[in-house]
C-alpha cells in the first residue's frame, strides 16, 4: 500500500470562513523570516511530527460571516527574489552573476491573491504568498452583498488569474479586473427579487463562466472575453413530492466544472446533474435521499466520479459517463455510499456544508468541511475502485463460470481476502477551526511537483516500522478473533458518521489548541475595533 504522502499532493493550502468573519487557513508549508542572507521567506516544515497540514494564519476579516471565499492560482517567483528586497546593491550583483553561471533559476509556485466577500459588504484581498493584505473596497451600495465569487483564470489552473468576479444578492456580477482591482464589466443575468446569485464557477480556460440563481432556476453562461451574457439555461421545477421549503427546489445550490472543462455539474434540493458542454446532454440526473450542499469532480483517465456533500452527513460518489455509453450503461451508472447518513437527525454539527477538489496527488483527493468546524483532507480512489472492479466482474464473469471448482474456492477466498480491506473512503487528515466556529464556505489551492521528493518519507517510514512491529505482536490475537467472528462479505465497507463508525477522525490536541487560541486572539481583536469605531462615533457627535 502506498505511503499516505504519495496520494498527497506537494503543497495543499486549505482556507475557511466561519459565521463569526474569522478566516483561518493551513498550509504545508511554514513562513518564516529570513534568519541568513540568501534565504527565502517561506520554509518548507522539516519537523518530525509526521504532520501535513498546520495551521499558518487566523484573523477577523469581516463584521458578519464570511459570504464567499477565492483563491487565485498560481504565483510562479524565483527562490531569490523575496531575499533580494533586503541585499545591498554589490550582494544583488554578486546573485545575479551566480544565477547566470548556473543558467538556471529556481523556481517557486506559491499560491495567489485570496479574496473573502463578507455580510458587512465589504470584499478584503489578501497575499498568500506574502502573509500580507493587498486591500480592502466595498461593493456598490445599490448592488447589495456579496455571495459568491471565484478567480478568472480559476485556483486550479496553471495559467496566472487575472480577473476576479464577484455575485451579489442583486443578481449583478462584477468583473474585476485584478491589476488595479477596477471593475471592468457589470453582468446582468439573474433576478434581483429572487435573491441574486448563488453561485459562480469559472471554466478551466478562464474564458468564461457559469452561474446559478438564487431563486429564478437559471443557469447562466458567460463569455468573460467580451464581458456579456452567452446563454441562460431555465431548469424546470422539481417534482412537487420533492419540493422543499424556502424556494430550495429552484435554488441553484453550487455548480462546478470538470479539471478538462467538457463536463459541469450543478445541485439544486436533492438532485445532481451532469451535462456536457459540447451538446448540453445529460451525463448523470440522479435523485438523493437527502439535500445536497455542493459537488465535486474526482477521477481522471479511467473514470470521472461526481463526490457530494449532503445535509444528512451522508457522502456519496456517483459515476458520470460518456455520450458513447449506451442506453442500458446511461440507465445503470455506478453509485457508492462511500460515507452513510447518521442515524440521527443532524442538527448541524455532522451535516457536510463544503467538499471542493484536489488538483494533484492521487486524483481522488476531496477537502471536506461540516458545520461542526473539522475540515478533512479524503482519498476517494478506494470507492471509485470498487466500482471500477465491480464492471471489471461483471465482464469476466462468463470466464469465471468455466474455471475448474478448485480453482474457484482458492480465487473467492484470495478475492474476499482483499476486498475485506478495501474502504469506500480513507481521512488522510483533519484539522478543526476551533470550538464553537461554523463553517460557511471553503477554498483550496493546491500543486503537485513531479520531481519533488517527499518531505514526510522518514516519518511515515519509522511509523510503518512501528506498526510492522504492532502486527506482528497482535497477529496472534487477531487470527482468534477471526475464528470466532465470520468473515464479511460484500464487495464495500462503508464507513458510518453516526455512532460506532469504523474510521474516527483523531485530533491533534496541540493543534486544536493553537486554532482555538489564534481565532480567540482574531475575535478579540474584531471587538477591540468595534470599541474604537463606537468611541470615534461618540466623539464625533459631541463634538
Amino acid at each position: 500500500m502506498a505511503h499516505i504522502d504519495e496520494r498527497l499532493p506537494s503543497r495543499l493550502v486549505v482556507v475557511a470562513g466561519t459565521y463569526d468573519g474569522v478566516l483561518a487557513g493551513w498550509d504545508t508549508v511554514l513562513h518564516e523570516k529570513p534568519q541568513i542572507e540568501g534565504d527565502s521567506t517561506v520554509k518548507r516544515n522539516e519537523s518530525n511530527d509526521g504532520k501535513y497540514l498546520k495551521m499558518s494564519f487566523a484573523l477577523a476579516a469581516h463584521e458578519g460571516s464570511v459570504r464567499c471565499l477565492s483563491v487565485a492560482s498560481a504565483h510562479v517567483t524565483t527562490a531569490s527574489a523575496s531575499a533580494q528586497l533586503s541585499e545591498s546593491n554589490n550582494k544583488k550583483r554578486k546573485r545575479k552573476q551566480q544565477e547566470q553561471e548556473n543558467g538556471t533559476k529556481e523556481m517557486i509556485v506559491e499560491p495567489g491573491s485570496m479574496l473573502s466577500g463578507g455580510y458587512d459588504e465589504s470584499i478584503r484581498i489578501f497575499h498568500l504568498h506574502k502573509h500580507a493584505e493587498a486591500g480592502e473596497f466595498r461593493s456598490p451600495s445599490n448592488l447589495g452583498t456579496p455571495t459568491c465569487s471565484s478567480f478568472a483564470p480559476p485556483s486550479n489552473s496553471t495559467v496566472p488569474s487575472t480577473h476576479a468576479l464577484v455575485g451579489l444578492t442583486s443578481g449583478k456580477i462584477l468583473l474585476y479586473r485584478k491589476k488595479d482591482w477596477q471593475v471592468q464589466h457589470v453582468l446582468s443575468g439573474h433576478e434581483e427579487k429572487s435573491g441574486g446569485v448563488s453561485c459562480i464557477a469559472v471554466h478551466p480556460s478562464g474564458k468564461m463562466a457559469l452561474s446559478g440563481g438564487v431563486g429564478d432556476g437559471r443557469i447562466v453562461l458567460w463569455d468573460l472575453t467580451k464581458g456579456r451574457l452567452a446563454f441562460v439555461t431555465k431548469l424546470p421545477p422539481l417534482s412537487s413530492s420533492k419540493r422543499t421549503s424556502g424556494g430550495r427546489d429552484v435554488c441553484i445550490g453550487h455548480v462546478c466544472w470538470s479539471d478538462d472543462g467538457n463536463r459541469y455539474a450543478f445541485c439544486r434540493s436533492n438532485r445532481v446533474s451532469v451535462k456536457d458542454v459540447g451538446s448540453g446532454e445529460d451525463l448523470l440526473d440522479v435523485e438523493l435521499p437527502s439535500r445536497v450542499n455542493q459537488v465535486a469532480f474526482v477521477g481522471g483517465e479511467e473514470g470521472m466520479f461526481v463526490a457530494v456533500a449532503c445535509d444528512d452527513g451522508s457522502l456519496p460518489l456517483l459515476g458520470v459517463g460518456n455520450l458513447s455509453d449506451s442506453e442500458e450503461e446511461a440507465q445503470e451508472r455506478r453509485a457508492i455510499m462511500a460515507i452513510e447518513p447518521v442515524d440521527r437527525l443532524v442538527a448541524g454539527e455532522e451535516r457536510f456544508k463544503c467538499i471542493e477538489s484536489v488538483k494533484g496527488g492521487s486524483g481522488f483527493l476531496v477537502v471536506t468541511a461540516n458545520s461542526g468546524g473539522v475540515i478533512s483532507v479524503m482519498d476517494l480512489e478506494g470507492g471509485a475502485r470498487m466500482m471500477l472492479a465491480d464492471d471489471n466482474d461483471e465482464e469476466e464473469e462468463g470466464k469465471k463460470k468455466s474455471d475448474a471448482d478448485s480453482d474457484d474456492d482458492e480465487d473467492v477466498s484470495s478475492d474476499e481476502e482483499e476486498e475485506d480491506e478495501d474502504v469506500a473512503v480513507e481521512i488522510l487528515e483533519s484539522v478543526r477551526v476551533g470550538t464553537g466556529a461554523r463553517v460557511t464556505n471553503i477554498a483550496v489551492w493546491s500543486y503537485d511537483d513531479p520531481s519533488s521528493k517527499s518531505l514526510y518519507d522518514d516519518d511515515f517510514k519509522q511509523l510503518d516500522a512501528e506498526d510492522e512491529v504492532e502486527e506482528e505482536k497482535s497477529e496472534s490475537e487477531e487470527e482468534e478473533e477471526e475464528e470466532e467472528e465470520e468473515p464479511t462479505k460484500g464487495k464495500t465497507q462503508m464507513i458510518s458518521t453516526g455512532k460506532g463508525r469504523g474510521n474516527e477522525i483523531e485530533m491533534d490536541q496541540e493543534a486544536l489548541a493553537k486554532a482555538r487560541e489564534l481565532v480567540s486572539q482574531a475575535k478579540k481583536r474584531q471587538e477591540k475595533k468595534k470599541k474604537q469605531k463606537k468611541n470615534k462615533k461618540k466623539k464625533k457627535k459631541e463634538t
